[in-house]
């Protein structure tokens, strides 16, 4: 078989296609929602805190769908604080209320994250949480919604119902074979463009190349956040936090990637940069 070199669910592969074709956008949250969905429109993906001392937040497709705050994430990576990270981004974007709006007229927020790895023990590759009464299960309001999809658990292209399911096998595609089944196969037309968007950029030398210095900077990232937890883990002291976030900056990572793995603030950091 021969393999994508750019694969849909890389980030900025994923970014390209979806925020470039607005059809195809509503094609994959209409499936996701399993509710036919009239009208997207792009939003910006940058969530600014409101001081220097809160999170700066990047979101990988963040749209409006029929008057509903929709944020897609996709995630390749086993983190152990996804769900926290999911969790605050869900409530970051719920927590927008545009001057003069009554609170009963929030609008629905929903994330939707696409995991390339098991998340939780159940065997269902969709899980969806609400706000609710715990002993009742009744439902808070239903204002925030927060859905998983696990590629590793999706049915094969060959028993996939869904329209979700087929929009899953694609973005889970590995090998140029599979998204030739997929365009042989699949019930609808938005499919069988999004496999002629995943063709386009593979012959797009340029894009390849961005997508490999985006890979080598993830497994970077990844490396030095794993030895930053053992550090820290291992000191267990106030230096031992500072010794890492330096060792970090020596190593050119971002500061909201410092400032989540030692949890300190972006001051704190900013002064490290300084000596």
């Amino acid at each position: 078989m021969t393999e994508l070199k750019v694969k849909p669910k890389i980030d900025v592969a994923f970014k390209k296609i979806f925020s470039e074709n607005l059809d195809l956008l509503r094609s994959l949250i209409s499936a996701a929602l399993e509710m036919k969905v009239e009208n997207v429109t792009l939003k910006p993906g940058e969530v600014t805190p409101s001081n220097a001392d809160e999170k700066f937040c990047r979101l990988d497709v963040r749209a409006e769908a029929d008057g509903k705050e929709i944020d897609i994430e996709i995630q390749r990576f086993d983190r152990d604080d996804y769900r926290a990270r999911a969790e605050y981004y869900s409530s970051l974007m719920f927590a927008r209320l545009p001057k003069g709006m009554k609170y009963n007229e929030i609008p629905q927020t929903i994330l939707i994250n696409i995991l390339d790895y098991k998340a939780f023990e159940s065997e269902d590759y969709h899980s969806t949480f609400l706000t609710m009464e715990a002993n009742r299960h009744e439902i808070l309001t239903g204002k925030k919604v927060t859905h998983f999809f696990e590629l590793r658990k999706i049915p094969s292209l060959a028993n996939a119902k869904k329209d979700i399911e087929f929009w899953l096998n694609l973005i889970k595609a590995d090998f140029e074979e599979q998204i030739e089944e997929l365009e042989e196969n699949a019930p609808f037309q938005e499919i069988k463009k999004a496999v002629g968007e995943v063709k386009r950029i593979n012959r797009d030398k340029k894009f390849i190349w961005q997508v490999e210095a985006r890979e080598v900077q993830e497994r970077e990232e990844m490396s030095a956040l794993s030895a930053a937890h053992d550090a820290g883990r291992r000191e267990g002291r106030e230096e031992g936090i500072f010794s890492v976030a330096r060792n970090l900056l020596a190593k050119n990572i971002s500061i909201d990637i410092v400032r989540e793995t030692t949890g300190l603030s972006i001051k704190e950091i900013e002064s490290l940069q300084k000596i």
